[in-house]
């Protein structure tokens, strides 16, 4: 289940109509996003050559298309047609961009820097949004950072070599949403 996109989801203001689309399991129909206003897209690189393509589709439909995640993050002069950018961890990065959006002066792209996520203020995701009946099972995120330096990871570039994690309650937290969701 796309977990980047529903913590995404979880931070976005309240008052949003938010729908989750994941290509991953199903096909995308143009009603599941003509009524859309901003097009959220996330992934990792085997993913890039689509995300390339929705970001044009998207464009020529007149949407606003924000794009972040690992590949994003890793390569972001591919995905500069995009309408921003917002990279790194979203913890970081999205709330500046919101702020920014709601005043009407939101920059094309939105960067960390050095700055990582405090994993103890990250949103529970938003597993309301997606049917349980597309995944086999579902995972939780409870660490960001890697102390190895394995040659064939990104993690240490994306997240640092320091875990930073959640708090047993979180976790707690998130286990029974599942729960109480039926899954």
């Amino acid at each position: 289940a796309p977990l980047g996109l529903m913590t995404v989801a979880a931070m976005l203001p309240p008052a949003w109509d938010v729908r989750l689309n994941d290509m991953n399991v199903e096909e995308l129909r143009h009603q599941d996003v003509q009524w859309a206003t901003l097009i959220f897209i996330g992934g990792q690189i085997f993913q890039q050559k689509e995300h390339l393509r929705l970001i044009d589709h998207f464009r020529g439909l007149g949407k606003t298309v924000v794009i972040g995640g690992p590949d994003a993050t890793s390569s972001p002069h591919l995905y500069d047609r995009a309408s921003h950018l917002v990279l790194g961890e979203a913890e970081v990065t999205l709330p500046e961009f919101l702020a920014d959006f709601a005043e009407g002066r939101a920059l094309h792209r939105y960067e960390p820097g050095e700055r990582k996520a405090d994993m103890k203020t990250s949103p529970q995701p938003r597993f309301d949004l997606l049917k349980f009946s597309n995944y086999l099972n579902l995972s939780i995120q409870w660490n960001r950072g890697c102390p190895f330096m394995c040659e064939f990871c990104d993690i240490i570039e994306l997240f640092g070599r320091v875990p930073r994690g959640k708090t047993i309650t979180q976790l707690e937290t998130e286990l029974q949403a599942l729960y109480d969701l039926g899954y």
